[in-house]
C-alpha cells in the first residue's frame, strides 16, 4: 500500500479526482477550454497549485500536461489548496454556512422520521 493512497479514499461519496472543469468552476473560471487550461498552468506555475496526475497521450506516451479531458487531479490535494488559499475569515464563514447547511438537512430529517417498535409510556 502507498503511503499517499489514503489521498484516493473518497470523501463523503466524492469521486477521489477531479477534472479541470470542476478545478475551473470551484474558482469561478470559466471560458474555453484553451483558457481553462491557462489559467491552471498559471496556477500551477505562479502560485502552488497540485499538478494533474499523469495521462496517456497520443502516441502511447505519458504526459504531465494540461488536457481539457484527459486531466485529473486529487482532489483532496485541490480542496487543501483552495482551503489554504482562502483567508481565514473567509474560511470560517464557508465552514459555518457548511455547519447550517447541515443543520437544515439534518431538521429536515428529522420532520420524516417514524419510529418503529418502540412502546409508549
Amino acid at each position: 500500500m502507498s503511503l499517499f493512497s489514503h489521498l484516493l479514499i473518497p470523501a463523503d461519496g466524492d469521486p477521489p479526482t477531479c477534472n479541470l472543469q470542476w478545478i475551473c468552476h470551484q474558482l469561478g473560471h470559466d471560458g474555453s477550454d484553451g483558457a481553462k487550461i491557462t489559467y491552471v498552468q498559471g496556477l500551477i506555475a505562479q502560485h502552488g497549485f497540485p499538478r494533474p496526475l499523469p495521462h496517456l497521450a497520443h502516441g502511447g506516451k505519458v504526459s504531465l500536461d494540461i488536457h481539457a479531458t484527459r486531466s485529473q487531479w486529487i482532489r483532496t490535494a485541490v480542496e487543501a489548496w483552495l482551503a489554504d488559499f482562502l483567508p481565514p475569515t473567509a474560511t470560517a464563514a464557508l465552514d459555518a454556512a457548511a455547519q447550517r447547511a447541515a443543520a437544515a438537512d439534518m431538521d429536515n430529517a428529522a420532520l420524516h422520521l417514524r419510529l418503529v417498535g418502540g412502546t409508549e409510556a
